[in-house]
């Protein structure tokens, strides 16, 4: 929620997130703000770490496509390829 990623629509994708949440009632999500993690031309970025896998961030997030990570991976536990960034400690 760095100055770049609310001009690249980071509060519609958050909005998005808890929206979701809370339709499917998932109440065993945990969901953090950020500052800039340098990475500008990646914004809204969104980072998802489940138990016993490693953190995946995905960039260039929208509403539609921050619905897909919660039902594919947050859910389903299938990282979305085509939005990841990096896997892992990758991202910094």
């Amino acid at each position: 929620m760095g100055t770049c990623g609310i001009a690249a629509g980071a509060r519609e994708v958050l909005s998005a997130l808890l929206e979701e949440l809370a339709q499917r009632d998932l109440e065993n999500v945990t969901v953090t703000q950020t500052g800039c993690k340098g990475l500008c031309d990646r914004e809204p970025m969104v980072e998802v770490e489940l138990p016993d896998a490693p953190p995946v961030t995905y960039g260039g997030v929208t509403p539609a496509v921050m619905r897909r990570i919660l039902a594919d991976h947050i859910v389903n536990g299938q990282p979305v390829s085509e939005y990841a960034i990096a896997v892992g400690s990758e991202a910094e």
